[in-house]
């Protein structure tokens, strides 16, 4: 035998332990091991990136509901301020009809009864002599009327003022303590009117209907009667009662056709 021919069993032998290594090292099971892990190297991978996903997303949309929350505070300050504002004008305009009022029984006072108004006695009637003919009772009497007339007057200014103050529940307590105080004094169809301004211009319409619908039936001869009609359409508009409140402005217009209220129930009607 020669020398190369006796390497050749030891060279196959070689190949033959090569062989069995590599199939051991890439047996069936370890690459399954090896596929399992990339597996899970990838799902970590995904995972992590639809985490981030997910916070990005969270991030944004908490930055959209702050900015969602501030235009909703600002809305809401500019319908504070339009309703600030709706008030003021209502305190006014009702501030000028009273100056009116006041300037108009000024002038009545002085010129004579208004229309309407019931004639003085007769002057043939002497008010003085039946005056003297009881000048006990009559003074005291007189005296008493005096100043329960200015207590009176003394409560109704002091809820006017907390009604003008912007006081509304205090002015409507004070109102309403007048009333129950004063109820035929003669300026209870004031006060019963601004009651219903003081639940009006907060908005409380079921109570301000209420006080004007009082002005208008037991108060209608009052000066406030127009005024109170006025308002009981504003309410029924608010309040979606369309047609009630078209009827109500309708009437301001025919029963007090020349009066300030009957003005703005126009313009109210025009306007819708």
């Amino acid at each position: 035998m020669t020398g190369t021919q006796g390497r050749r069993p030891i060279l196959a032998i070689a190949v033959a332990l090569s062989m069995g290594t590599a199939l051991i090292v890439h047996s069936p099971g370890s690459g399954a091991q090896t596929l399992e892990r990339r597996v899970d190297r990838l799902e970590d991978r995904v995972s992590g990136q639809a985490m981030m996903r997910m916070m990005n997303q969270s991030e944004q949309l908490q930055r959209e509901v702050t900015t969602l929350r501030g235009e909703i505070e600002r809305l809401q300050r500019q319908i504070d301020d339009i309703r600030s504002q709706q008030r003021e004008l209502y305190l006014d305009l009702d501030g000028r009809l009273q100056a009116l009022e006041s300037a108009g029984d000024e002038e009545a006072t002085a010129d004579g009864p208004a229309a309407g108004e019931p004639a003085p006695a007769d002057a043939s009637e002497d008010p003085a002599g039946e005056a003297q003919a009881d000048t006990g009772a009559s003074d005291g009497g007189d005296a008493e009327t005096d100043s329960a007339d200015a207590a009176a007057r003394e409560a109704y200014d002091a809820a006017f003022s907390e009604l003008r103050a912007g006081r509304y529940d205090a002015a409507a307590a004070a109102f309403q303590g007048f009333l129950q105080d004063y109820p035929e004094a003669d300026l209870a169809a004031n006060a019963r009117y601004w009651l219903g301004e003081s639940h009006y211009v907060v908005r409380d319409f079921d109570t301000a209907l209420e006080s004007f619908e009082q002005v208008v039936d037991n108060h209608a001869g009052s000066r406030k009667h127009p005024d109170a009609l006025l308002k009981i359409g504003y309410v029924h508009l608010e309040q979606g009662r369309d047609e009630q409140g078209r009827a109500a402005l309708r009437e301001v217009i025919e029963a007090f056709p020349d009066s300030t209220a009957a003005s703005l129930a126009q313009q109210r009607l025009d306007a819708r």
